[in-house]
């Protein structure tokens, strides 16, 4: 291997490793969470199973639109709105749906491509889940 080869390959391996060092220091602002989020989710209350999955897009400054599909296994409803949502620089989001209430508390990733929840409402539904960016494009409008 040339030497002009190997310097090549090292200068390649040091920014591999700055690189990976950059991504440690991450940290999140409102538009970490921008484009589209798909989320699925089963929950109980009272003992009775429910099941739901949704579309979120978070515009990148603070604002929400969703539509979720939701199922106790003899019917079915589907529900849009609003909502808003803070981050802080450490990525946990606080989420505010419909204009009130006990925001949702959130783990974002760092690059916004995911976040993890448990229903933290204490209204008796046990629940928990993951939502994974499907698109960086607001689908839900």
């Amino acid at each position: 291997m040339s030497p002009s080869m190997i310097r090549a390959l090292c200068a390649a391996a040091c920014l591999l490793v700055a690189g990976a060092a950059v991504a440690d220091d991450a940290s999140c602002t409102l538009a970490t969470l921008h484009g589209t989020l798909a989320w699925n989710a089963t929950s109980t209350k009272a003992g009775v199973a429910h099941a739901a999955s949704g579309f979120e897009s978070y515009d990148g400054n603070g604002h929400l639109k969703y539509t979720e599909l939701f199922s106790d296994g003899y019917q079915s409803e589907t529900i849009t709105g609003t909502g808003t949502y803070t981050i802080d620089a450490n990525c946990i989001a606080k989420v505010t749906y419909d204009g009130g209430g006990t925001p949702f508390v959130y783990f974002v990733a760092p690059d916004g491509s995911a976040y993890y929840w448990a229903n933290n409402q204490n209204t008796g539904t046990v629940a928990s889940g993951r939502a994974d960016r499907v698109s960086r494009a607001l689908l839900v409008k």
